[in-house]
């Protein structure tokens, strides 16, 4: 069975071969130990490589202008704007966290200007890692959320929270507008052909509860998140949502908006593998669980080997399970951790699970 086979089965709720592996490879160290070289930029190319040398079965492409992740280099706290306006200063990789937002109030808005989508280099992680891969890994194609975007990249936290009370159809807008726009890129980026499936990134969670309440999450972003998930699964993919935190009171909204699968199921969050796994039996495939706070960086070969172990007989019962850490794979993770949570997946993640 092809790497993309397993994956995309144990996607859409069926039992392949083993528990299907997924990561993001957030991590320039690992990178110089399997490949041998760096990149300077998030790189399609070396992460189909990277992907395919380590064992995993997918591999995470983001649109070009994904926010925070640069389209061109910089130097170390130098200070920059991307297409969406958005400033940030250089200090990390590929993430990088923002330092002001183009949007304080309605003003701003009726001034603004979305990013063209069909630009030359809209798609040129995605189409880098296509043609590196030789078909056998799944193509995940990032994008983010219209939550982490008005919250986040549009809006500071502190401006989207006055929005939200003084002027809520301004937030409304701007999820119109921006879902509109990730629609136009997803179906730019599908047309090129070779892409398995759609992983919208949209946070709503801290580590103990959401970061507004339910029923504003109900109120401006369940029916945006539903049209951008219809959007593209219409393109006839699975879509993924990761969303970090805790988010217990609006997962049972998210799973109606079509989701096929929920990453990370952050542990340290509160998130439970076993009660996600039963209550959403057979409408959700969660991926994850393996905690990359503690276990993979300061765990020995011998914890990580047991929490896999726990992970999938927790998760992989019945198929419809993906194997993961709980956010991804970090510089202040080991190679030898890296490499004791990939070997202990294909030790014992074998169907039929016997542990």
């Amino acid at each position: 069975m092809t790497p993309k086979d397993r994956f995309l089965i144990a996607l859409n709720g069926g039992t392949p071969d083993r528990v299907p592996i997924a990561e993001h490879l957030f991590s320039l160290k690992l990178q110089k130990e399997v490949l041998g070289y760096t990149t300077i930029l998030y790189d399609g190319t070396a992460q189909a490589e990277l992907a395919a040398k380590l064992g995993i079965d997918m591999v995470w492409v983001p649109v070009n202008g994904f926010c925070g992740i640069e389209e061109t280099p910089h130097l170390e706290n130098e200070v920059y704007q991307d297409e969406w306006g958005v400033t940030y200063k250089k200090n990390g990789w590929p993430i990088i966290a923002q330092i002001a937002c183009p949007i304080k109030d309605r003003e701003d808005w009726i001034k603004y200007k979305l990013p063209e989508v069909n630009t030359p280099y809209r798609t040129k992680i995605i189409t880098d890692a296509i043609k590196e891969n030789d078909g056998n890994l799944a193509i995940v194609v990032g994008i983010l959320g219209p939550f982490t975007m008005a919250s986040w990249y549009f809006s500071d936290f502190e401006n989207f929270s006055f929005n939200l009370f003084m002027d809520p159809d301004l937030i409304h807008e701007m999820n119109e507008a921006y879902v509109s726009w990730a629609i136009e890129a997803a179906k730019l980026a599908y047309s090129f052909g070779g892409i398995d499936a759609f992983q919208i990134s949209d946070d709503w969670g801290g580590s103990d509860s959401l970061l507004i309440s339910p029923g504003q999450f109900r109120e401006f972003f369940i029916a945006p998140f539903k049209r951008l998930v219809k959007g593209l699964s219409d393109l006839g993919v699975p879509v993924i949502m990761h969303n970090d935190g805790n988010i217990w009171d609006v997962l049972e909204d998210l799973v109606d908006t079509g989701i096929k699968g929920y990453h990370p199921v952050e542990k340290s969050a509160g998130m439970d593998l076993q009660l996600v796994k039963t209550k959403f039996k057979g409408k959700l495939c969660p991926i994850g669980n393996v905690n990359n706070k503690t276990t993979m960086v300061t765990g020995t070969p011998e914890m990580i080997r047991a929490e896999v172990k726990e992970c999938m007989s927790i998760g992989a019962s019945g198929g419809g399970y993906i194997i993961a850490t709980d956010h991804s794979i970090h510089d202040d993770i080991s190679v030898d951790n890296v490499f004791a949570f990939i070997n202990a997946v294909k030790e014992y993640g074998n169907y039929p699970i016997l542990h």
